[in-house]
């Protein structure tokens, strides 16, 4: 009979495993609970994501910290080129040269005869009618007409205060304005009181009393 009930409760799911002594249902259902329900972390993942976002934000403050240095580099080399390029200009604008490219000296300064009044007092540049008549330097145009025993004159303030006088003048090229060194100005003639095409040339420093146009140009570092 004893026999018949256990395969009838075995059949039935009610025969039970047996417990260890001290143990209950209780403990074992909520250990197995515990176990099953326990979240899985996945640390290595979690570390990896961090360590990508940390070399990521370093990544980011060394190309900034780059692009800056490389941004202050072209600064600095382009104040440089253009402080370069202003010495130059500046150079550029201050030189001299001889008024007229093919010539032969044919009255001094202070020479004396019966073509001036007491003295001469320039320089006699012959040269072919229409050549060209250069500017000695930078300056400013502040006078351009014809003047008497001058003839066609063009008178040029120079960027030092010196006032240059060209005369004799066939034509004018410019009449006003500023100049640059070597800028063709006018042509040589022979207007006013004058025996042949020729310049002549006179040198007031500051705006005063000519001076020996030669020896001033030497200082300037002109040979004529």
């Amino acid at each position: 009979m004893v026999g018949s009930v256990a395969v009838a409760a075995a059949a039935s799911g009610a025969l039970a495993m047996p417990q260890a002594a001290g143990s209950t249902n209780a403990e074992s259902d909520g250990s197995l609970g515990a176990i099953a329900q326990r979240p899985q972390q996945d640390v290595g993942r979690g570390g990896a994501l961090d360590t990508v976002a940390a070399a990521g934000e370093s990544l980011t403050a060394q190309t900034s910290e780059t692009a800056q240095e490389a941004h202050v580099r072209i600064m600095e080399q382009q104040r440089r080129e253009a402080a370069a390029a202003a010495a130059r200009a500046e150079r550029e604008a201050k030189r001299w040269l001889a008024p007229v490219s093919s010539y032969r000296i044919t009255a001094g300064f202070g020479a004396g005869g019966s073509m001036w009044s007491s003295r001469h007092t320039g320089l006699d540049f012959a040269a072919n009618m229409g050549d060209e008549v250069y500017a000695l330097s930078s300056g400013e145009i502040i006078f351009a007409g014809y003047d008497g025993p001058y003839g066609n004159k063009i008178v040029v303030r120079h960027w030092d205060g010196t006032e240059v006088w060209y005369c004799h003048l066939s034509r004018f090229d410019l009449r006003s304005g500023e100049v640059k060194p070597g800028e063709v100005i006018g042509r040589v003639g022979s207007t006013g009181n004058s025996t042949g095409p020729h310049l002549h040339l006179e040198v007031h420093p500051d705006g005063g009393e000519p001076v020996n146009p030669r020896s001033w140009l030497e200082e300037q570092g002109v040979s004529v």
